[in-house]
């Protein structure tokens, strides 16, 4: 595999190289940016993880889209032995992102007429399958894109990045100010952490959680569009973008 081919696999699928050198053990974003360089050959085994990393990366992209869901409004197995019902009938929900089409399932899942689901993009490959999108709504998938997902990436995001802010005015923090700024947004980091976790049990309010943005602006604090943009359409559920959750966005 060839630098550029690389570097444009990563950008296809929507990967930053921090998150992908997460991903492979004993690489650093350093290599990556090697490898994109053609600074350092690339091994002939990233090839091949490429190839089999590809689904699951796309997966775990917020924003990968557009998607197609696909269900079933009745079951799909039919008893000889019962008495006669129905035929089910496929249906589709088109939905600009991952994200979105996640959230439409956590909020049909387990309803008489939502059977035998799985995701498609546009292309026609299938992202997700009917077993795999069971252990989504379980919880048991920590890297899908769900609300207690996104924040939990959210506030890691804040968390390591606490140091890096916009600074306003023309005089220069002195240390002790610096420190104390910094861990006025660790803290708001960890409320985000705190809103995963009570997500992952009972609903939350997004006011809630634009409050900790807000709070977070007003540091100079601007976390990456995608992720506040995706979290957002978390809540969507059968829209595909709620429109007074879009509006009350933070401008950045």
């Amino acid at each position: 595999m060839e630098a550029v081919e690389f570097s444009t696999w990563r950008k296809r699928l929507g990967i930053t190289q921090e998150d992908l050198a997460e991903r492979w053990a004993g690489v650093t974003r350093n290599t990556i940016q090697n490898w994109e360089s053609g600074a350092t050959a690339i091994p002939a085994a990233v090839a091949t993880a490429c190839t089999v990393w590809e689904r699951r990366l796309k997966q775990e992209n917020p924003a990968l889209g557009p998607v197609t869901l696909v269900y079933a409004d009745g079951p799909m197995f039919i008893d000889s032995y019962a008495p006669r019902r129905r035929l089910a009938m496929m249906q589709q929900e088109p939905f600009q992102s991952n994200t979105a089409a996640i959230a439409r399932v956590i909020e049909m899942w387990g309803r008489d007429d939502f059977h035998n689901a799985f995701i498609i993009e546009k292309s026609g490959s299938d992202l997700w399958n009917i077993v795999e999108l069971g252990r989504v709504v379980a919880g048991e998938d920590a890297c899908a894109p769900t609300l207690p997902n996104l924040l939990s990436r959210l506030a890691k995001h804040v968390m390591d990045t606490s140091s890096l802010v916009v600074r306003s005015g023309p005089r220069l923090a002195s240390a002790k100010e610096a420190k104390a700024h910094q861990a006025l947004i660790e803290t708001l980091a960890a409320k985000l952490e705190s809103l995963a976790k009570t997500s992952r049990k009972k609903a939350v309010s997004y006011h809630d959680i634009e409050d900790v943005l807000t709070q977070l602006r007003q540091l100079g604090k601007f976390p990456p569009d995608v992720l506040v943009f995706s979290i957002a359409q978390a809540f969507g559920g059968s829209n595909v973008s709620h429109p007074a959750l879009v509006l009350s966005l933070p401008k950045i």
